[in-house]
């Protein structure tokens, strides 16, 4: 089943983008080796994907406009690991 991007928007705050790099950090170690987003979306490095799009928000948290595709993708991939098998390694709060 793929997961939807309902939260797409044009601009994030600080304390949103905090709290989406804060997730990834505390569950970097549980994340997938790749992941298939919307049935098109294919992710075949996972994790290295999410530390270049973490290391570009923390440098652009005042460009949250220009980054909000980075930020919906990773809150896309925080919605489907949440809501996939992987909860049982216990990734979903």
């Amino acid at each position: 089943m793929a997961a939807k991007n309902t939260c797409f928007k044009n601009t994030f705050s600080k304390a949103e983008i905090d709290a989406c790099i804060d997730w990834f950090t505390q569950h970097e170690d549980a994340l997938p080796a790749s992941m298939l987003l919307d049935g098109g979306i294919s992710i075949p490095n996972l994790p290295l994907t999410v530390r270049q799009m973490i290391v570009h928000l923390k440098d652009r948290v005042k460009d949250s406009a220009v980054y909000s595709g980075q930020f919906s993708l990773l809150e896309l991939i925080r919605s489907k690991i949440q809501s996939s098998a992987i909860q049982d390694k216990d990734v979903t709060s």
